[in-house]
């Protein structure tokens, strides 16, 4: 009988041992030069990167600072063409050096002759100046003319000392269009490249600058040099040009990367070829220790055996062993006990087997097991439904060991059954339910995801997919990897974070906010939620099951609501100062009226009429009334509100406290303040105080004439909000009135009757709002007045 094409191709290598041995040799030298060449490869495209990153670096400071000068000279060139700042040049300057550091100084030029600079104090030689009459400097002013827009000559020699660079703004004229001089600013040398040139960070590297002529590019000027002496370049070398000063920057190497230093690691692979052929050499000659090695292995398959009665009594699982030659089959008395078939049953049948799998299962079980014999595979493994005695299917795992002849040909197998019929009951009313959830989630557009947590198998469906600009078989081959792919980098850890606290039971389902990249670039917010489905045996996650929707409009809202919050906090914070500033510069003037109207009182009282001393009266009490009403005003505008601020407030010795601030003025009308069981409420103290203060006072202020004043507070608790009650027995609001009283600088009485500005409630309605409340009044004429408010519970 002719044998098999591998076993003649194996027993061809077993008789060529040492010739293995070379080719795995040559084939090993072989990969390892191309991985050598590679890694010289990458490293000198690594080293390129690093020099153009850092050329790139080293030229945006550069940029940097001569844009920042840029902007000193245009804002010069304006305020010196618009508002002839040449008398009075320090102010200017100063504001521009001040808004420009990288700008040492700042001159205005009429025609070429220097008429102002600043700071004036160490520069004062530079006045009177001409530089179109300096053939040095002459050129490079013409260029800037010529350029009609914003050019930096030098580095030069300063006429005031040190080395700088200059920057001109020619100044024409409106009208003619007639150059007028120049707006100028400059850079000291050694200021820019102390802040630029710090240190590189590339081995072996150095930066050079030089000026160069575009006209003849052999007349270029090297000025700058990051070594002391100007060495050979046998490296990489970049440069970059910088138009606005005709520079040229380059960042090079001085030696380039050797070839020598790959020695070391081309000897440790070809040591290492040579050990590799060694080995085949050495394990292809020694077949006869492999023939050895199987009748050892066929000799544990029999112990394997003579365990397997023991095995067969300690498990709960039918053990059988199956012989193709007889077509005998054993099986352990579990089968009897699962199925209730004695032995004499199951050997009364050939066909016994065959005829207790479920029909619909039937065909493919057939076919599974004929086609794993025939194949060279040693294990068969099949999960299906088999019939007991008594005409009910139980779910089973089958699973055996096939054991082959010397040509490959199956001559028996071994096996076993486990019974797994609750579980797949399970898993069946699992795969139901989830079966109805993703119809029920398909009607909300959103993405649906499966997760084996131990293998990293993934489902996603076409909604997941298509919220990230996909069809699904574009992401394939899809599995855990896919969904990390995506993922922002940044939002990584937020998800681990959640992911870890649903599998340590710290929450009850997985939920997290995360970026992914969409199929066009950007990035999209969504919203992943899920839970554990199912564990394995030892307790760990297998199974999850989830949901993804796009949120990336609510988060849009989010940020633009974010940025519309800081933009009202900064117009609060300005209205809040202007106020200040406002209300001082106004009281002032008040001030000095009322002293000169009283000083004007007191002097001439005795020659002036009962009408000139009463129009002096009336002034006077006008500017304390305005005075006060500024005062009201500004302690509107003040009333902030940030909810770090609140505390706990009892209201009850709130209400003792305005009680004791006000005592004089309630003794003096014998009034009466009740307060009943307030509460201890979450809020910030000052503005409650204000409050209530307000309240009470504006009782105490409009009580009726020859009656005592009564004043009552109580709370209401609701269910999300104090309610509190200021009652009293007062003059009353007329009801057409009472939707006015609470805005700003409103009065409804005369100011010869009752004092005020106006602004009491209108404080009261801010501080109730921004406490999450709400703030109303009932009332009735002559008979008195209830103010209602609630504060948020918080």
């Amino acid at each position: 009988m002719s044998k098999h094409p591998q076993e003649k191709i194996l027993q061809m290598v077993y008789n060529h041992p040492k010739t293995v041995g070379v080719l795995i040799c040559i084939l090993f030298l072989m990969i390892s030069s191309y991985i050598t060449y590679t890694e010289y490869q990458l490293r000198v495209a690594n080293t390129e990167q690093q020099i153009s990153s850092e050329l790139n670096r080293l030229s945006n400071q550069i940029q940097a600072s001569l844009t920042d000068a840029t902007g000193a000279i245009k804002s010069l060139a304006h305020f010196s063409k618009y508002y002839e700042i040449e008398n009075n040049f320090e102010p200017t300057g100063e504001a521009i050096l001040e808004s420009h550091p990288s700008v040492s100084v700042v001159q205005v030029l009429d025609s070429g002759k220097i008429v102002a600079t600043y700071p004036l104090k160490g520069n004062e030689v530079v006045i009177g100046y001409d530089i179109l009459k300096d053939e040095k400097q002459r050129i490079e002013a013409i260029e800037a003319i010529e350029r009609r827009s914003v050019y930096f000559a030098g580095p030069i020699n300063l006429k005031q000392g040190g080395l700088g660079i200059v920057g001109r703004l020619p100044i024409f004229s409106n009208e003619s269009d007639r150059f007028q001089g120049f707006a100028t600013a400059i850079i000291y040398l050694n200021t820019l490249f102390d802040s630029t040139f710090q240190s590189l960070n590339i081995p072996n590297a150095f930066v050079q600058i030089k000026k160069i002529n575009p006209d003849n590019r052999s007349a270029d000027s090297v000025f700058f040099q990051s070594l002391a002496h100007s060495p050979s370049v046998t490296g990489i070398s970049k440069s970059k040009i910088l138009p606005s000063a005709n520079w040229e920057v380059t960042v090079a190497q001085r030696e380039g990367i050797s070839v020598l230093n790959q020695i070391p690691v081309v000897l440790l692979r070809i040591i290492s070829a040579g050990l590799l052929g060694f080995l085949a050499y050495s394990f292809v000659r020694q077949p006869a220790l492999l023939s050895k090695k199987i009748e050892e292995q066929s000799r544990e398959l029999l112990a394997a055996t003579e365990r397997y009665e023991y095995a067969t009594r300690a498990t709960s699982d039918v053990i059988w062993d199956w012989d193709f030659a007889s077509s005998n089959v054993l099986r352990s008395k579990n089968f009897e006990q699962h199925f209730g078939f004695n032995p004499e049953e199951q050997k009364k049948d050939v066909n016994f087997w065959s005829n207790l799998i479920h029909p619909e299962d039937r065909p493919y079980i057939q076919k599974n097991l004929k086609d794993t014999l025939e194949s060279d595979s040693n294990y068969w493994k099949a999960e299906f439904r088999v019939k007991d005695k008594a005409g009910n299917y139980h779910y089973i795992v089958d699973s055996g060991y096939i054991l082959r002849d010397q040509e490959g040909k199956a001559i028996r197998m071994i096996g076993a059954i486990q019974e797994i019929t609750e579980r797949k009951i399970a898993e069946l009313a699992l795969a139901s339910e989830k079966e109805r959830l993703i119809r029920v989630i398909e009607g909300t557009e959103a993405g649906i995801w499966e997760w084996n947590v131990q293998t990293g198998e993934t489902i996603f469906n076409e909604e997941w997919a298509r919220i990230l600009g996909y069809k699904l078989h574009e992401l394939e081959p899809i599995s855990i990897k896919t969904w990390e792919s995506l993922l922002h980098p940044e939002d990584l850890p937020v998800a681990q974070k959640d992911l870890e606290d649903h599998f340590s039971g710290k929450a009850s389902f997985y939920q997290t906010e995360i970026r992914l990249r969409h199929k066009e670039g950007h990035w999209v917010w969504v919203l992943g939620r899920g839970r554990v489905m199912s564990k394995a045996d030892d307790g760990s996650p297998l199974w999850m099951f989830g949901t993804q929707i796009d949120i990336s409009e609510k988060k849009a809202k989010e940020e633009a609501l974010e940025r519309l919050n800081k933009q009202l906090q900064s117009t609060n914070s300005e209205l809040k100062a202007f106020a200040s500033v406002a209300s001082h510069d106004m009281r002032e003037p008040l001030r000095m009226i009322s002293s000169f109207l009283s000083l004007l009182q007191k002097k001439y009282a005795e020659k002036l009429d009962e009408k000139g001393n009463q129009y002096i009266d009336f002034a006077v009490g006008g500017a304390k009334r305005l005075s006060l009403l500024i005062e009201d005003l500004l302690e509107y505008s003040r009333i902030g509100f940030d909810s770090k601020n609140k505390e706990s407030v009892d209201t009850n010795k709130t209400i003792e406290s305005i009680i004791d601030i006000n005592k004089q003025s309630i003794e003096a009308k014998g009034a009466q303040i009740k307060a009943e069981n307030l509460p201890i409420i979450q809020a910030i103290r000052v503005p409650i105080q204000q409050l209530f203060h307000n309240l009470i006072t504006n009782s105490l202020k409009f009580a009726k004439e020859n009656s005592t004043p009564i004043i009552s507070i109580k709370c209401v608790e609701l269910e999300n909000f104090w309610q509190f009650i200021v009652e009293d027995n007062g003059i009353g609001i007329e009801e057409k009135e009472q939707d006015k009283i609470f805005e700003v600088m409103i009065r409804l009485h005369s100011k010869e009757k009752y004092e005020g500005s106006g602004m009491g409630l209108a404080i009261c309605k801010k501080i109730v709002n921004q406490h999450g409340g709400e703030i109303w009044v009932e009332s009735e004429i002559g008979v008195g007045t209830k103010f209602f408010f609630t504060i948020e519970k918080t």
